[in-house]
Parts: structure tokens; C-alpha cells; sequence
């Protein structure tokens, strides 16, 4: 799979080049945040304008890179999403379980207050 990386101060900006938003698509954006953290990046945003296509195995993956992110105080935020995916969160009454906000600068606001939170609770 390729991606269109974009480091920014506080996240990193992966968008999927094309695809299908699907299982392999979260082992694919496991692979790439693991690779990404370990340069320092520390939270990621991921842009799905070009995944139009939602496979019904989306689900599960999704929301276990998320949790593994979050176990590891990363943020992980999904922007842009395609109609059906919101759909089949709701469906399946996951809507606290994933991240996802309907524009870039809404999903970066989410990181932003998410390390805020991060911070105020270590002290």
C-alpha cells in the first residue's frame, strides 16, 4: 500500500494513496504507524480521501490499531470518511471506540486536545 506522508509539529498526516478501507488496509497503517514511531512520530491522523470503498471487515482491525495506539499514548484520528463507514460504526454501536472527525483541521484539533489531556494527567 502506498501512503502520502506529512510530518507536522505535533502529528503525523498519513493519507492512503488508494484503496479500499478494509482489514488490509489496518494491517498496512499498523505497519506504517509502528515504522512512524519509531522516527518519533507520535500521533497520527489518517486521511481517507481516496478510500471511497468500505469492506465489511473494516470494523475490529480498525479499532484495535486505535486501541493500540491509545495503550501506547499515541492518537490515532480518522478524517474524511466515507459515508458507509460512519454508517456501520453506528450499526455497530462503535462510535466510542474509533476517532474520526469530518475534516483535517477538526481531526487535528482532537490530537491537540488529546495531548493537552496527556500532558495535565502526568502532572
Amino acid at each position: 500500500m502506498q501512503f502520502k506522508i506529512d510530518a507536522r509539529d505535533q502529528y503525523t498526516v498519513i493519507t492512503p494513496e488508494k484503496g479500499s478501507l478494509d482489514a488490509s488496509l489496518a494491517a498496512d497503517l499498523a505497519e506504517q504507524c509502528q515504522l512512524l514511531a519509531g522516527k518519533g512520530s507520535k500521533n497520527f491522523l489518517v486521511d481517507l480521501e481516496h478510500c471511497q470503498d468500505v469492506g465489511t471487515d473494516f470494523l475490529n482491525p480498525f479499532i484495535e490499531l486505535s486501541s493500540a495506539c491509545y495503550e501506547r499514548e499515541q492518537s490515532f484520528v480518522l478524517t474524511n470518511p466515507p459515508a458507509d463507514m460512519i454508517r456501520i460504526i453506528k450499526e455497530e454501536d462503535a462510535i466510542d471506540l474509533l476517532n474520526y472527525a469530518p475534516t483535517i483541521a477538526e481531526a487535528a484539533d482532537i490530537i491537540c486536545m488529546e495531548i493537552l489531556e496527556r500532558d495535565l494527567l502526568a502532572e
